[in-house]
């Protein structure tokens, strides 16, 4: 499980960013800059979320005077000009958001992870990983068929999703009816591209001529996580 630092002066948001990536990494809480500049090379996250307008230490002097940056850092503020955005480049920022949702903050955060970490875990954990990115549903029993559907689709790319994808799956997670899975599946996709985020899809999914992703089909989006996983 990666490690995350939050550096926030808001206690209701980083609460509220706390309960949403509890279960995806192992958390550490800063509320104020010289608190995230001690706990950097203490703790050594793999990435961190920053609140650049931090109190006693704004966040540009947090990563100007660290003896540790995290690979992934991700930057908010109320307020950005170029020479801020200039600065935090610099200094390793990759994104800046302008306050955020909680939502989009966590899909923008896991689309940074799985674009710059390195492959890790079990083809299911990598798997995971992908969906996380493109904001499923984790209690969905879809997301959990997607989770072993994707790996044994990456093993036999050729193989029919009716006649023994499905099948398979029921068979690993103990169904009784193979014909639910489709259906489940099916539904986690259409619940994830409900609320997706363009950017974010548009990285596993290119866009036509007309600038447009079509939602894609069971196949078309296991086909597609597949063929990210080192197996």
């Amino acid at each position: 499980m990666y490690k995350l630092l939050i550096a926030d002066a808001s206690e209701p948001y980083a609460e509220a960013l706390q309960r949403a990536l509890q279960h995806d990494f192992h958390l550490k809480i800063c509320s104020n800059g010289p608190t995230a500049l001690a706990e950097l090379p203490l703790f050594q996250p793999d990435a961190m979320i920053l609140n650049l307008m931090l109190p006693y230490k704004d966040g540009l002097t947090v990563l100007h005077e660290a003896a540790f940056r995290p690979k992934v850092i991700l930057a908010i503020t109320p307020y950005v000009n170029e020479y801020i955005r200039r600065q935090a480049v610099a200094l390793g920022v990759q994104f800046i958001m302008i306050m955020p949702t909680v939502n989009a903050l966590r899909v923008r955060l896991m689309d940074l992870i799985a674009s710059s970490m390195p492959a890790a875990g079990t083809p299911q954990t990598q798997a995971a990983t992908h969906l996380h990115t493109l904001n499923f549903l984790t209690h969905l029993d879809g997301y959990r068929q997607l989770c072993v559907a994707i790996p044994l689709f990456a093993q036999n790319p050729r193989q029919s999703l009716s006649k023994e994808l499905y099948p398979a799956i029921a068979r690993e997670l103990g169904l009784s009816d193979a014909r639910s899975v489709e259906h489940s599946v099916r539904k986690a996709i259409a619940a994830a591209w409900a609320k997706k985020d363009t950017v974010v899809w548009a990285n596993y999914f290119p866009p036509d001529d007309g600038d447009y992703i079509t939602r894609p089909t069971n196949k078309q989006f296991i086909a597609q996580i597949a063929e990210r996983l080192v197996l």
